[in-house]
C-alpha cells in the first residue's frame, strides 16, 4: 500500500458546502463588515464575545452604544430609547435610557388616544346622554368614558311595521 500524501496546493478548510456561508467572516465575499439590519428594523453588529450576543454572535447596536455611553453594562429591564424614533440612528446623543418597559411604553403612547397617564387624576364627569349621572372619567384600564353603562346614545333605529 502506498503512502498517502496531501495534494500540493491544498486549499484552506471551509465549512461544508459551497454556498455563501462556505467561508466565515471577512474571508466570505458577501461579508458586510458584521453589520446588518434585523427584520424588526434595528441594527445588529457581530460581537460574538459580548454578553448580550445572540446564538449567531450578533448584538443590537443601540444597546452597545448605550453601554459605552454609560460606561457599564445595561441592567435587566433598562431600555435604550431612540429620541428621534429612527431605529438605525444609534448616535449616543440620540439615545436615552429608560428604567423600565413601562416607562418606555409611555414614550410611545399615542397622545390622540386620550388614555389616562400614570398619576393623572381621574375627575368626575357627567353622562353625555343628559341624565345627570356622574362617574369617573376613566375606567380601570385608563380608557375615557362618556356614558354610564347602559346609557349609550340611541342610534337611529327604524321600526318596521
Amino acid at each position: 500500500m502506498g503512502e498517502r500524501t496531501e495534494p500540493s496546493g491544498a486549499q484552506e478548510p471551509t465549512r461544508k458546502g459551497r454556498g455563501p456561508g462556505a467561508l466565515p467572516g471577512e474571508r466570505n465575499p458577501f461579508w458586510k463588515g458584521g453589520r446588518t439590519i434585523a427584520s424588526n428594523g434595528y441594527v445588529l453588529v457581530k460581537r460574538p464575545e459580548h454578553h448580550l450576543a445572540d446564538v449567531r454572535g450578533y448584538v443590537y447596536e443601540h444597546r452597545l452604544v448605550m453601554e459605552e455611553k454609560l460606561g457599564r453594562p445595561l441592567e435587566p429591564g433598562e431600555i435604550p430609547h431612540h429620541i428621534n424614533g429612527s431605529k438605525t440612528d444609534n448616535r449616543p446623543e440620540n439615545l436615552e435610557l429608560m428604567g423600565s418597559h413601562a416607562e418606555h411604553r409611555l414614550h410611545h403612547r399615542k397622545r390622540d388616544k386620550g388614555l389616562r397617564l400614570p398619576g393623572e387624576p381621574n375627575p368626575e364627569v357627567e353622562c353625555a346622554c343628559g341624565c345627570g349621572a356622574r362617574f369617573s372619567k376613566y375606567d380601570g384600564q385608563g380608557r375615557p368614558r362618556r356614558f354610564v353603562t347602559g346609557h349609550t346614545p340611541s342610534s337611529s333605529r327604524t321600526v318596521s311595521k
